[in-house]
């Protein structure tokens, strides 16, 4: 989010020092994130430590904390987690929100720095072992299972409905309506090709593996001593690995030079060109519900975010991004 919560400082300063044995001294508001009910602070310590503060409205997926701190536990470094509090609990509520704490990693996303060919091999076998771990009951009791029903069809369907038979005054739901009708064909067209693959996907005989479901290269951060860290791992769930492997592959048959140095990473996989085909589709309708509903169907959400997600929703139609490469994907490969 990008304008600061309705908590004042001081009571969360308050409570971090309660749970956590971390003395807190300070806070800073950091207005970064793709998460319209999720804010970021830096928090400053006595001992001159920092630390990353995430705050949240709700614990929709307990999974995205508890999968990440055993994965570090087990000895994957390069994977975030949150921090225990003094109660040994990965989260603690304060008024309607809840504040979860993490180390504060010094480092850019590697999406803007770009990765070197030793990186990609590593992110291609840490991806791996992630996809060939084993969660404890306690745990995989919290992760969710795909259905291959996109989750945001339904709410894209209404913003839809709204588009068409609702006039704007507001400039910023004018502004997209306007855009929106413009590209309704496209948005219609994606929206049933998700719905169609999805229902053939229910049917077919695939193997689950824990995926972090979000794995883009804005989700790698890498530090100055060039380590790479995973965080953001609040969609985890158990899919088919493909769920994951869409944020590596291209949308040419033949590989690129980060392809296979990934894949000299992960090993040798048979590629389902059907599931591919679906979760791209899946991420746009994602997008478009997401961005839209910031949009025309605001929970107490600034100007800025409003604008923000307006630009997000536009760019998702730009040649090269995620609408065009879902269109363009073969359902066999």
């Amino acid at each position: 989010m990008l304008e600061k919560p309705e908590i004042k400082d001081d009571k969360i300063i308050m409570a971090l020092n309660q749970n956590f044995p971390i003395g807190a001294g300070q806070i800073e508001f950091l207005p970064i994130g793709n998460d319209a009910s999720a804010w970021a602070y830096r928090v400053g310590t006595e001992n001159q430590k920092n630390y990353f503060l995430k705050v949240r409205k709700e614990i929709s997926n307990p999974a995205g904390l508890f999968v990440p701190r055993f994965l570090q536990d087990q000895g994957l470094a390069q994977v975030l987690a949150p921090l225990p509090t003094r109660r040994h609990e990965l989260w603690i509520g304060l008024e309607e929100f809840f504040l979860i704490l993490y180390p504060f990693v010094a480092g850019q996303a590697a999406m803007k720095v770009g990765m070197t060919d030793s990186q990609w091999i590593e992110f291609g076998s840490i991806l791996k072992q992630i996809h060939a771990t084993e969660l404890p009951a306690h745990i995989s009791q919290y992760v969710r299972r795909e259905t291959f029903i996109p989750q945001w069809i339904s709410l894209t369907k209404v913003l839809q409905k709204r588009i068409d038979t609702r006039d704007h005054d507001d400039p910023y739901q004018k502004e997209l309506a306007a855009f929106w009708r413009e590209n309704n064909e496209t948005i219609q067209t994606v929206m049933e090709r998700a719905e169609a693959m999805g229902k053939r996907l229910q049917y077919a005989d695939l193997e689950f593996v824990l995926c972090h479901a979000d794995i883009h290269t804005a989700n790698i951060l890498l530090t100055q001593e060039q380590d790479m860290v995973i965080v953001d791992w609040d969609d985890t769930l158990f899919a088919p690995k493909e769920r994951d492997l869409m944020f590596v592959l291209g949308e040419y048959v033949i590989p690129t030079r980060t392809e296979q140095l990934f894949f000299d990473g992960y090993g040798k996989v048979k590629i389902n060109g059907l599931a591919l085909a679906y979760y791209r589709c899946e991420w746009c309708v994602q997008e478009i519900g997401d961005f839209g509903e910031r949009v025309f169907l605001p929970k107490e959400l600034g100007e800025r975010t409003r604008q923000d997600a307006v630009k997000g929703f536009k760019e998702l139609f730009s040649h090269g991004d995620v609408i065009e490469t879902a269109l363009q994907t073969p359902l066999e490969i």
